[in-house]
């Protein structure tokens, strides 16, 4: 059960070690959204963060997702990972 604000844990590498952070309803609505360090240079590391929501899900299930977006500036997301939820 993820309630607000989400603790969002995990391991990863990423180019200069930002990974990306997004939490979606099921509708595919971001309510919460955020950065933090992890591993680089293909060296993984921990990361976590507390994102706050921006607003209530309209659903009651939903997803996070860790990214690391594209260095080019792009708007692509690479190695794009999700993990199902449920909200309180």
């Amino acid at each position: 059960m993820v309630r607000n604000p989400a603790h969002v844990a995990g391991y990863g590498t990423a180019f200069e070690a930002v990974i990306s952070l997004r939490i979606r309803d099921d509708d595919g609505t971001v309510i919460a959204e955020g950065s933090t360090q992890g591993g680089s240079n293909g060296v993984i590391g921990e990361f976590k963060a507390d994102l706050e929501f921006d607003r209530r899900p309209n659903q009651r299930l939903g997803v996070v997702e860790a990214f690391e977006e594209s260095a080019s500036g792009s708007g692509e997301d690479h190695h794009l990972f999700r993990v199902p939820i449920v909200f309180a």
